[in-house]
């Protein structure tokens, strides 16, 4: 419930304050495990992905967010949780694999902090979805968030994980379809 009211306030204020063009929505599933991994250009970023989802998606925050706890709870309210950047986070890895296995969707940004391009892209999504079969969605946010600028977001067809099923996950399979997320992610953001 506390999602839904903040993504209706989000929703209205978003749309004033920004000219967006969207589109691909489509292509999040209606049901089922998901993945969008999406270039990260702005604090904004997980709001405007959110907005215009049919479904509540589940974010991973770095750890910092988390730090005082009205606001830790803002986050959690939202479906955020931490991760520590520094260093191999068991924790979050689990929630990541127990979101999954659930059937929710989860927004990554496989960069781990801002930037203009999708380069130095992390594996963390390649892995989860090897590990779950949940599909990634590849997305590229466009554009600049200052006051009624335009902000373009497209969201990609599902990079599925049927061709994958039942290989062992090692480095080269990892390394090998964060390939395809690069390629998929860069293609939106030309």
């Amino acid at each position: 419930m506390f999602f839904k009211i903040i993504k209706a306030i989000a929703w209205v204020l978003f749309r004033i304050l920004y000219r967006f063009d969207v589109s691909g929505m489509e292509n999040i599933p209606k049901d089922g495990a998901f993945l969008l991994c999406a270039n990260h250009i702005s604090v904004f970023d997980p709001v405007a992905l959110a907005i215009f989802m049919k479904r509540q998606p589940r974010f991973i925050g770095k750890k910092e967010l988390f730090k005082y706890k009205p606001i830790a709870f803002f986050f959690r309210s939202l479906g955020a949780f931490p991760v520590d950047r520094e260093a191999a986070d068991i924790s979050a890895f689990r929630t990541s694999m127990e979101i999954l296995k659930s059937g929710q969707g989860m927004i990554i940004f496989s960069q781990g902090t801002r930037m203009k391009d999708f380069d130095n892209a992390k594996s963390g999504v390649a892995l989860f979805a090897l590990k779950t079969g949940a599909p990634i969605i590849p997305a590229g946010i466009k554009g600049r968030f200052r006051v009624f600028t335009k902000i373009r977001i497209q969201v990609g067809e599902p990079i599925l994980m049927d061709e994958y099923k039942g290989k062992k996950v090692k480095t080269e399979l990892i390394d090998e379809v964060m390939s395809v997320v690069q390629d998929r992610v860069s293609a939106l953001l030309k």
